[in-house]
């Protein structure tokens, strides 16, 4: 609460959260679910065996059921001109 409070501070908004699996496919889990909110992405990473796997990016449904995959594209900043 205290990040998301700074965030609107300076005008930023707080759009979703990570978190890693350890040894775990990047698939949320009952807990995910159990602690997780609708308007948020929610990126997970697998790791396996120390080393980053891979990547997936989840919204949870409205009615709180399930989580549903979500498009997911990483791009390079833009370099200062």
């Amino acid at each position: 609460m205290k990040v998301e409070k700074d965030a609107r501070a300076r005008g930023l908004d707080v759009v979703g959260y990570y978190h890693s699996h350890p040894d775990h496919p990047a698939r949320p889990s009952n807990y995910d679910r159990d602690h997780a909110w609708p308007w948020y992405s929610y990126l997970i990473i697998s790791v396996e065996r120390g080393k980053a796997g891979e990547l997936l990016s989840w919204t949870l449904s409205e009615d709180r059921s399930r989580f549903d995959p979500e498009s997911l594209e990483v791009r390079k900043p833009s370099s200062a001109a």
